[in-house]
């Protein structure tokens, strides 16, 4: 597990109250019941707290699986 794994982990648990350790690369708001609109602002919230980054506002409609966030944060665009 990379470095940014496993912090991503952690802010998904601490966001969503979750087992981090029960995360898959395919959690998303349909596998995550506490995962709604506001949490899903809330976790890129706490995403870029964080990782020190930004995400636009676009993107991050589109961002919606652990697995397509972890890509992004190690792509590091």
């Amino acid at each position: 597990m990379s470095a940014i794994e496993h912090r991503l982990r952690e802010v998904f648990a601490s966001v969503f109250g979750v087992d981090a350790g029960r995360l898959s690369a395919g959690a998303s708001p349909a596998s995550i019941p506490e995962w709604d609109s506001v949490s899903h602002i809330q976790l890129f919230l706490a995403i870029e707290a964080e990782f020190g980054t930004e995400f636009d506002p676009d993107e991050i409609a589109g961002l919606a699986a652990f697995g397509a966030i972890q890509q992004r944060l190690e792509a590091g665009t």
